[in-house]
């Protein structure tokens, strides 16, 4: 503690702390997640009343709605919304912020008589609103009016912006089907944690959930369940609104070539002719007849609905886990690649991937894809995610691609507490120190996967994500520092009484009711 420090804590008026790479607990914020880059704590609190109210401008309408909706229904006080200025009021504003906090940062100050979140963005006023509402008791993050609690924040100044740009929490309703409620719940959890990216895995094995306007058998075949419900179009969009809102981008995946068997029941015409389909979940693994044109056809009309119905710059097109060898079997693949001058079911790969990428490129979005992408060479606009391991990560930043950080070994919250622990995810780093500093700018932050196929319901869905994506998120949000594990534990102890509140269905820290390590 420096002098100036000191000198301020003996005369009692202020007292500051930076928050250091060692880590410091305050009284009143020792809870917060993810931590903040910098804070200082100050003398007082400010005291949320009957004559508190919300001022906005125009950029900032969409997060103080937001806050306005969440303390209403906590505190039961009227808290007007509007324009204007005075004092017990908490404002949200763009004027005067500073530009370096980039797109995502913000300041917070709480004074005695009131409260400034200031940023440069709406998305980082938003942020500011999620760390302000953290400095309150817990309760407020009730969905109930709860009597008898004093609603005030300490006083402090923050100053905060996120190390990357891609916090990512992914969604699979392509194995199992979730029902619409469980996709809002899953968006406000990921808000309330300052993530933006949400990654829906919308179609896989089990189903193929999605409406596309022309295909209705898509919806009316199901491999693994009956009764499997549907998102229709005008639903998806106001799904993507919803996360909108909460500057939350959607992401969607329509997995291909692999993971197709759904629509190949639906459209036999899109599958290799005279192979095999199998009878077992894993055996229709199957891949689309890449050689035959129909198959792009299809392709391309789905992916022009579903660039429709996001706007997210990026589409997600899977790519993993392709049985390669049903092509080699195939002749109309076979007379494809001796068109084409292609060697081998890899360069046949890659040929799919570089078609999609190009009509994906031609609707002004890019391509992401999972590692195996890479295999038989890869679009240089082209992004990866990188599952298996950080190997494929890697090798894509040192030849110039994006990169999302995915490892199976410590983001795949599908998998039982026991193989994932909560510490090992903390210890995670989505820069490998393998890469220079020049490559190391094409890792644009990290992502976990909750998969559904062994997990079906939300209680065992957010039994998996709760309480690992509270680490995940401080690691991807906070400055590189030495990661000190018992300080992260104190502040998530007091975080888990949010969670209570939220009735999250969280584990405990070690456990989870889960026996078993799933295949992706």
């Amino acid at each position: 503690m420096n002098d100036a420090v000191t000198n301020r804590l003996v005369s009692a008026v202020v007292v500051v702390i930076v928050w250091c790479a060692c880590g410091v607990a305050f009284g009143g914020v020792e809870g917060l997640i993810p931590k903040p880059v910098k804070i200082e704590v100050r003398e007082g609190s400010f005291v949320i009343g009957p004559e508190t109210r919300i001022v906005i401008e125009d950029a900032t309408k969409p997060s103080g709605e937001y806050l306005v909706e969440m303390l209403r229904k906590s505190t039961g006080l009227p808290l007007p919304i509007g324009e204007g200025s005075g004092k017990n009021s908490i404002l949200l504003t763009l004027a005067g912020a500073k530009a370096e906090l980039g797109a995502e940062g913000y300041e917070l100050e709480v004074k005695s008589d009131g409260v400034v979140v200031r940023a440069p963005k709406g998305a980082g006023v938003f942020y500011g609103v999620q760390t302000f509402l953290q400095l309150l008791p817990p309760q407020a993050f009730s969905t109930n009016r709860v009597e008898g609690i004093e609603w005030k924040a300490s006083c402090v100044k923050i100053e905060d912006k996120p190390r990357f740009g891609w916090r990512g929490l992914m969604l699979d309703t392509g194995h199992r089907f979730q029902k619409l409620s469980v996709v809002y719940r899953f968006i406000d959890l990921m808000a309330i944690h300052k993530f933006n990216v949400f990654h829906w895995h919308i179609t896989d094995l089990g189903n193929w959930p999605l409406e596309i306007k022309g295909y209705p058998k898509l919806q009316e075949q199901n491999i693994r369940a009956r009764g499997v419900r549907n998102y229709t179009q005008d639903q998806v969009r106001d799904v993507v609104k919803y996360a909108a809102a909460r500057y939350i981008t959607v992401v969607p995946e329509i997995d291909m070539p692999g993971h197709s068997g759904p629509a190949m029941v639906a459209y036999p015409e899109l599958d290799c002719p005279g192979q095999p389909r199998g009878k077992t979940n894993r055996e229709r693994r199957l891949p689309y007849c890449v050689g035959n044109e129909q198959t792009y056809e299809f392709l391309e009309t789905v992916l022009t609905q579903v660039v429709d119905l996001f706007p997210s710059k990026i589409i997600h097109i899977g790519g993993d886990e392709v049985e390669k060898y049903r092509w080699l079997k195939c002749p109309v693949c076979l007379a494809k690649m001796k068109s084409e001058n292609l060697k081998n079911e890899q360069e046949l790969m890659s040929y799919f991937i570089k078609r999609i990428e190009k009509f994906i490129d031609s609707k002004g979005r890019r391509l992401i894809g999972w590692d195996e992408i890479l295999e038989g060479g890869l679009a240089p606009r082209a992004m990866v995610m990188s599952w298996r391991g950080t190997v494929g990560g890697i090798k894509a930043a040192r030849e110039g691609h994006d990169v999302v950080m995915a490892p199976t070994s410590h983001t795949y919250f599908d998998y039982a507490y026991k193989y994932t622990p909560l510490e090992k995810v903390y210890t995670f780093d989505p820069i490998p120190p393998e890469l220079t500093p020049e490559e190391a700018r094409h890792i644009l932050g990290a992502q976990a996967q909750m998969w559904t196929d062994n997990n079906p319901s939300a209680q065992l869905i957010e039994a998996h994500v709760y309480p690992r994506a509270c680490a995940l998120i401080d690691l991807i949000w906070s400055d590189p520092r030495p990661r000190d594990w018992d300080e992260f534990v104190k502040r998530l102890e007091i975080h888990l009484e949010r969670l209570k509140i939220l009735n999250v269905q969280y584990s405990a820290l070690e456990t989870a009711p889960s026996a078993s390590k799933p295949d992706k």
